[in-house]
């Protein structure tokens, strides 16, 4: 049986022209905001998934490439494949092959992936060495505002689980921020909620939109404000003397959020201290 060279160099020709013009991701605890952002960019060119938790696995990719370049069988011995092994540059075509099959997939060169997790933060400064062209979006979150809405969100873990995951999170992108050349925005959920046209007007400048764009997604940001119930208030926030926790769960919380919230400028009984 003979192979269709035609239409298979058609298929290999459309394949290599396939590329990707950029990737945002949106970081952040869970419950910060970084939902409200990943849909606001929907109203520009970037598309993606609800979530993408597609960042373990070029961390993975990452980690296997430096373990066997430096302890690897053959690593150490001259002529070998692995000894002449260049970290760098497989990498980059790797994460040129991700690329392209996240353009396949989701049908856009322009790429958003939100994945409220530790693992892209961690991994940012990678992913900002090895992407063709990327780009970094940080919300966070008063410690007191988003324990409590974690709660109440996925009440089958303990207020200990949800504070440490607050506090690992934020703690690593201060950590981390530095790394990324100022190739990163960020802002506080206080700012989201109380003037969504700042914030869109951030993102719009730094990812390059014009204004009407920029109106699009300051428009969205109005119309689905973060946790806003008809009756709220956006400009008050809880304290957490007036919080419904229990005397030990307020100390729990206490001790592992103090020290990151002090990073942060947060206060217990006001949004910023």
């Amino acid at each position: 049986m003979f192979r269709n060279n035609a239409n298979e160099k058609q298929r290999v020709a459309k394949q290599g022209s396939t590329s990707m013009a950029g990737i945002i991701y949106v970081l952040g605890s869970t419950r910060s905001g970084t939902s409200a952002i990943r849909n606001a960019l929907g109203e520009t060119q970037y598309k993606g998934y609800g979530e993408g938790h597609l960042a373990p696995i070029l961390v993975d990719m990452i980690a296997t490439i430096r373990r066997h370049n430096s302890s690897g069988l053959g690593h150490d011995e001259p002529g070998n494949g692995l000894y002449k092994l260049r970290p760098f540059v497989l990498l980059r075509h790797l994460f040129h092959g991700y690329e392209r099959y996240l353009v396949e997939e989701i049908g856009s060169e322009y790429i958003v992936d939100k994945t409220p997790t530790i693992t892209p933060i961690l991994a940012a400064p990678d992913l900002n060495k090895f992407h063709k062209n990327v780009k970094f979006i940080h919300c966070s979150r008063r410690h007191v505002d988003n324990i409590h809405s974690k709660l109440k969100k996925f009440p089958e873990k303990d207020i200990a689980h949800h504070t440490r995951e607050w506090a690992d999170t934020n703690a690593a992108w201060l950590d981390i921020r530095d790394e990324l050349d100022e190739n990163f925005v960020e802002f506080d959920f206080h700012q989201l909620a109380t003037d969504p046209d700042s914030v869109a007007k951030l993102i719009g400048e730094y990812i390059g939109v014009d204004e009407d764009v920029i109106g699009k997604m300051a428009a969205y940001l109005h119309s689905q404000r973060p946790e806003a119930a008809p009756d709220r208030d956006l400009t008050k926030f809880l304290k957490l003397s007036e919080v419904d926790w229990s005397d030990e769960d307020k100390a729990v919380f206490t001790s592992i959020a103090e020290d990151v919230g002090e990073r942060l400028g947060y206060g217990f009984e006001d949004y910023f201290a």
